[in-house]
Formats: structure tokens, sequence, C-alpha cells
């Protein structure tokens, strides 16, 4: 069980967090854009390049975190890619409508999945960033 909350203005304490790449341009349209959804203080955001103490906390290595996303759920179970991204979207207005089509619709999960894995193998390439090679 992982239990990672940053203090929120608001008052309440996030429901899941989520590890992303501050330092990636195409990663931080999606971010901030979330960020600015999540009024309610729903999500713990960790940036990964920032914060190596909350990977360690979480059980991960930096490369995990730069290979895929991660997101711990409001069950404190560890999620990556796509089963993350829903994890996410269910805490924020208009994503959380779209998050059962991504579940429900026969053969879309997957395949969304499949897709994020293309995404995920070409980010760092496409963005200029270095491969992170295991220590």
């Amino acid at each position: 069980m992982v239990e990672l909350h940053q203090p929120r203005t608001t008052g309440s304490i996030p429901k899941v967090t989520c590890f992303h790449d501050g330092e990636c341009p195409i990663c931080n349209i999606e971010i901030n854009a979330m960020k600015k959804l999540d009024k309610e203080g729903n999500i713990n955001w960790v940036d990964i390049t920032g914060d190596p103490a909350a990977l360690a906390k979480a059980g991960l290595t930096y490369k995990q975190a730069m290979d895929r996303m991660h997101v711990i759920d409001e069950n404190q179970q560890l999620q990556s890619g796509v089963f993350g991204f829903l994890h996410v979207w269910k805490q924020l207005p208009y994503y959380r409508r779209i998050a059962p089509i991504i579940e429900y619709v026969p053969g879309l999960l997957p395949l969304m999945e499949f897709c994020y894995r293309i995404f995920a193998r070409y980010r760092l390439p496409l963005t200029g960033k270095k491969q992170i090679k295991e220590q």
C-alpha cells in the first residue's frame, strides 16, 4: 500500500496520484489541461523529474516512470498506461464521461493501450530526450 499525498489548497486529500514527466513538452500539453480541470484537488500531480523520493515511495524506478505513465489509484494500487489514465480521467469533469465508454466499448481499451505503447516507445526520441537505461 502506497500513500503519497501533498497538501492541497482546497483541504481535500487527493484520490489518485499521477506521475508524469514534467520535461516532456508533449506530456505537458495534456497534463496541464487536466491540472486546470482538477479544481477539486482529486489528483496529486507528481513531476518525476523533480521528485525522485516520490518514485521510491511508490516502488518505481526512474526508468519505469519514464517508460510509461503511472498512477496510484483510489485503492492505492499502481496502474500504468491507459489503465492509469482512466483513473485520472474519472476524477476530472468532462473526462469522467469518456472513461466508461473506453472501459465498456468492446475492443476500445486494448486498441488505446496498443496506441499508447507505440507513443510511449517513441516519446523520448520525439522530444529529443535520451533513452533511459536501467542502472
